[in-house]
């Protein structure tokens, strides 16, 4: 009775360790099995130094569950620095540019029988299009290159939490995220590279010319172009993120029915031991599906500090251009107004183009992680 009373209290004692040990011992094969421990690699070099100042070297849940609010928003702080020194620097020459020409308006100088307010106008554009249009330019490749990255990691990823999905008894559910996403991951690739940048540069072109020339008005053409652009963008993500929510609704559900039959059927018809290895079943299933959601938020992050640099030097510039222009509105410079204003919804283009990219890729993720539980 002794003997007896000793090996239950030791079993009490130590069983839950040895379960956990066990645990975290298949939860580490499954991640270097799976591939994910691979992932960071394949995040461009400026998004894997923003990750390990967050103190995530890896795909692993412990690390991602270690950021604190703290780091976080020191880390986009450094990056809205970062960025703000090209806008700033704009900001600078602008300014200089517009008080020059309202002392020469306010000088009222002329030159023979035309004075020469148009003229100094005229030349006040044309040097704030030096100014500004270079970085702006640099902006929009800068914003393909990010996009294209992005969708390089998705296609990177995709198999990776697709692997894992079918692992913890989603074959249906992975199956349809592998291919909607492979299909999404290589349309967002092409446009980015052949699509964006030439429209994205035309459209500048043709805003720039229109708010410069006063014999040439395009400023219809370049408003229709942007309503539609911002459209089709919205008609794309509602389209997408209703496919991939009924996909993911009927696939959920037929994976826990699944989920349930095999354990039942185990539970049901193996002899003596057919409850205990159902259970077993249930937790090494609840150990791929943690493995799941530590890579679906890793992938999470990860999408997201790959976007926030562009994000971030985006929305300063839009509001250096609105800034200048409320000054050209002060000292009434009509020409510099308008040019200010059409390259301000250029890049505004150049955000919604680079939000909707980041929106599709975050929101399937997150769809998937929160409709996937099969086998719950």
């Amino acid at each position: 009775m002794v003997c007896l009373a000793l090996a239950l209290v030791l079993t009490v004692l130590f069983a839950p360790i040895a379960w956990a040990e066990s645990t975290e011992d298949y939860y580490t094969e499954q991640l270097e099995e799976s591939g994910a421990a691979d992932l960071p690699e394949q995040l461009p070099q400026e998004t894997q130094h923003t990750l390990e100042e967050l103190g995530i070297d890896g795909t692993d849940w412990q690390a991602l569950t270690s950021i604190t609010p703290e780091a976080l928003f020191s880390e986009i702080g450094g990056m809205a620095q970062e960025n703000a020194r090209g806008p700033l620097q704009a900001a600078a020459s602008v300014i200089a540019v517009m008080l020059l020409c309202a002392l020469c308006n306010g000088m009222k100088l002329s030159l023979g029988e035309k004075p020469l307010g148009g003229v100094i106008g005229m030349v006040g554009a044309l040097c704030v299009c030096t100014t500004v249009v270079g970085p702006v330019v640099a902006c929009i490749e800068h914003a393909a290159q990010v996009v294209q990255a992005a969708a390089g990691f998705l296609l990177a990823c995709v198999p990776v939490l697709a692997g894992i999905m079918l692992a913890a008894g989603q074959p249906v559910s992975a199956g349809s995220y592998n291919l909607l996403m492979m299909a999404v991951g290589n349309v967002i690739s092409i446009l980015s590279a052949s699509i964006l940048v030439p429209c994205l540069n035309i459209f500048l072109a043709l805003s720039i010319v229109s708010a410069i020339s006063p014999g040439v008005n395009l400023s219809g053409i370049c408003n229709a172009f942007h309503k539609v652009v911002k459209w089709v963008l919205g008609f794309c993500m509602t389209v997408f993120a209703g496919l991939l929510t009924v996909h993911s609704i009927v696939a959920s559900s037929m994976d826990e029915t699944t989920a349930k039959a095999a354990k039942f059927v185990v539970s049901s018809f193996v002899p003596v031991v057919g409850s205990a290895l159902g259970d077993a079943l249930q937790t090494v299933t609840g150990c791929v599906k943690l493995l799941k959601s530590g890579v679906g938020a890793f992938g999470l992050l990860a999408g997201a500090l790959i976007f926030l640099p562009v994000i971030l030097q985006c929305l300063l510039w839009m509001v250096t251009l609105n800034v200048c222009a409320g000054a050209g509105d002060v000292f009434e410079l009509k020409e510099i107004t308008s040019l200010l204003r059409a390259v301000a919804k250029a890049v505004e283009l150049i955000l919604a183009i680079v939000l909707c990219c980041m929106t599709i890729l975050t929101v399937s993720t997150a769809i998937v992680l929160l409709m996937g539980k099969g086998g719950g």
